[in-house]
């Protein structure tokens, strides 16, 4: 497998939680079919964002704008939306109706929201190469300055989860630093002048995250130890309540079990190619 020449939170994080799914999206390419949450929340960020750069007649119109956007680019992947792929059962699937109107009622709570400072910049290029000649990407949704030497970042989530690791904000308060003092690498940065925290459009909260224990050295070790993985093969599947929802699903031997899909696609099925 060729080596790869750069990475991202993204990327890691898809290959840390679970190993298969990461093979059977990333490299295998199984298909996947769009899913409502994924496309509401690309709109909610794009929408957010032309309203921070001052755009639009109201924070609704921009979203259902960006929604139709990326309606139509889904539509043009994969047309028959009935196979699309939604949170909720039966009823209370949440498909077009549920976020036309959930996103439209977080556009105007964002336009009403209390920031921790100024504004810095939105979706920030925070991408570098590491000093083990890796590239790493990384685009920060917001970038406030909270005092004289002070910022925090914050990374937007349309989800109704909070993240269980602190790995994305860790990473991103580390670039941020960088990205800051463009001479660090010539120490080991320790960013005490960064917070972090993830705006949960859910509750309308930004939930501070400690980043602290995070810095360059950190950031590199792991985008090798992910480089190292994907270049070895290193899938391994990790079994979780994940799994009922995994979008590859139908192509893990684990989770479908012996069926032409897993044959074709899962190396873990012991009668794959037959």
């Amino acid at each position: 497998m060729t080596t790869p020449k750069h990475t991202s939170h993204s990327a890691v994080n898809a290959f840390t939680r679970c190993g298969k799914a990461y093979e059977l999206r990333k490299v295998l390419k199984f298909p996947e079919p769009p899913a409502w949450y994924l496309i509401a929340g690309s709109a909610i960020h794009t929408a957010t964002e032309l309203w921070d750069r001052g755009q639009g007649a109201s924070p609704s119109e921009l979203f259902i704008e960006a929604f139709q956007d990326e309606i139509e680019r889904a539509r043009a992947d994969w047309p028959d939306d009935s196979q699309w792929l939604a949170a909720g059962y039966g009823h209370a699937k949440q498909t077009y109706a549920h976020w036309f109107t959930r996103g439209q009622d977080y556009l105007e709570q964002w336009a009403s929201t209390s920031f921790p400072g100024t504004l810095v910049a939105v979706e920030l290029d925070v991408s570098t190469v590491l000093p083990s000649g890796l590239e790493v990407k990384g685009f920060v949704d917001r970038l406030y300055r909270t005092g004289k030497t002070t910022y925090e970042v914050w990374d937007l989530k349309s989800g109704s989860r909070r993240p269980d690791s602190d790995q994305q904000l860790g990473m991103y308060s580390v670039l941020v630093d960088l990205w800051l003092n463009r001479n660090a690498y010539t120490r080991d940065p320790v960013h005490r002048g960064i917070t972090a925290a993830n705006y949960m459009f859910k509750d309308g909260y930004a939930h501070v995250v400690d980043t602290s224990a995070w810095t360059l050295a950190t950031v590199d070790q792991l985008a090798q130890a992910w480089v190292r993985g994907v270049e070895n093969r290193v899938f391994l599947p990790v079994r979780s309540a994940d799994c009922n929802r995994c979008s590859v699903a139908d192509a893990c031997y684990l989770q479908s079990g012996d069926t032409p899909v897993t044959r074709l696609y899962d190396n873990l099925n012991p009668n794959k190619d037959k």
